[in-house]
């Protein structure tokens, strides 16, 4: 009867053992054909969507830069966290029937070649900086930055004053967050970064990142111009992009302290757009984001003496940019900055 038992559970470990190394085996050739997939699958978008602007090489590293529209002052979109230049698609051709205006991809994003450099404000800036002058881009500027792209634009008027003739925020993030995250249950700055953002490098690797999408998940360009979603979802499925993601938000607490210690921008003028709304909240917990949201962008009104505060009160975070009847307002603010400020140059 022993013997009986033993010759079983030898069997079963058997079929256990095999049906172990047959599933081994079976994964690693799913992986193996998902990154062949995705090596041949990212070359074919790079053929199928060329940069709608130009390359410019800045000290040995390829940058992309899209200009469009004409005028005495140059508006420079500078874009969220993990956001490229075709996150401005609606905002973009609205601002140059007023004056000329660029949107450009930070190292690592979309068609920018990815560089080691930590993506901090101070890289960032200088980074900006030495591609406007290799484009032969002059200022003045009036920079527009969205969410962390608005600490960028914030460390670009300090470090290039004579340059800038005004500063857009739209729902920036502002530096005073890293003190006042408890006062809404948020974890440190440091933490920001999404677990689920980490992984996703990982899964582009073997093409499943492009599954991911196709389930209408992590699509941060829905909304956008048709024309706009289908590649900035192909930049999303890419290895390199992702990575710039997670390389990016890991430099988000350096960007907030270093531009905590900046000093006013003067009479610069200064336009800061909020969004009134936080979705995927219930209500109790939706209002007390909301009045901790206000009172951190009230405190970019101390940048300047001449500084403005306008709510858009139906737009969340993203919608901003990706709605048009938002993205819009946005570009309507940005306009009347361009028309004060051009106004100034022409007497």
């Amino acid at each position: 009867m022993a013997t009986n038992i033993l010759t079983l559970l030898r069997t079963v470990w058997r079929w256990i053992y095999r049906a172990i190394k047959a599933g081994l085996v079976l994964l690693t050739v799913l992986l193996l054909t998902g990154a062949v997939y995705q090596h041949f699958a990212v070359k074919a978008d790079l053929e199928k969507y060329p940069p709608p602007g130009r390359m410019v090489d800045v000290d040995g590293h390829l940058f992309h830069i899209n200009c469009t529209g004409a005028g005495p002052l140059t508006v420079i979109l500078e874009g969220g966290a993990g956001a490229s230049s075709l996150a401005w698609a609606w905002i973009q051709p609205e601002v140059a029937k007023s004056a000329k205006v660029c949107s450009y991809d930070r190292a690592g994003y979309s068609w920018s070649a990815p560089s080691a450099l930590p993506m901090d404000a101070i890289n960032t800036s200088r980074q900006l900086h030495d591609l406007l002058t290799a484009a032969n881009i002059p200022g003045p500027y009036i920079l527009v930055g969205h969410s962390i792209g608005g600490a960028y634009a914030r460390m670009f008027a300090a470090n290039y004053p004579q340059d800038v003739a005004g500063l857009v925020l739209v729902d920036a993030t502002n530096p005073s967050v890293l003190e006042t995250y408890a006062e809404v249950d948020l974890p440190k700055v440091e933490d920001w970064t999404p677990p689920t953002v980490q992984v996703f490098p990982y899964l582009a690797s073997v093409g499943a990142m492009r599954a991911v999408l196709g389930l209408g998940l992590f699509n941060l360009a829905a909304g956008l111009p048709a024309d706009t979603e289908a590649p900035a979802n192909a930049f999303l499925a890419q290895t390199d992009y992702l990575k710039t993601v997670v390389w990016e938000y890991r430099f988000l607490p350096d960007t907030l302290k270093q531009i905590r210690s900046l000093q006013p921008l003067n009479d610069l003028p200064v336009a800061v757009i909020v969004a009134g709304r936080f979705i995927g909240l219930d209500t109790e917990t939706a209002a007390k984001f909301i009045n901790w949201h206000r009172k951190q962008q009230r405190n970019w009104l101390n940048l300047s003496r001449n500084s403005s505060l306008r709510t858009i009160e139906e737009a969340d975070h993203i919608s901003l940019m990706t709605n048009y009847r938002h993205a819009h307002e946005v570009a309507k603010t940005i306009i009347e900055m361009v028309n004060n400020e051009g106004l100034k140059l022409m007497r």
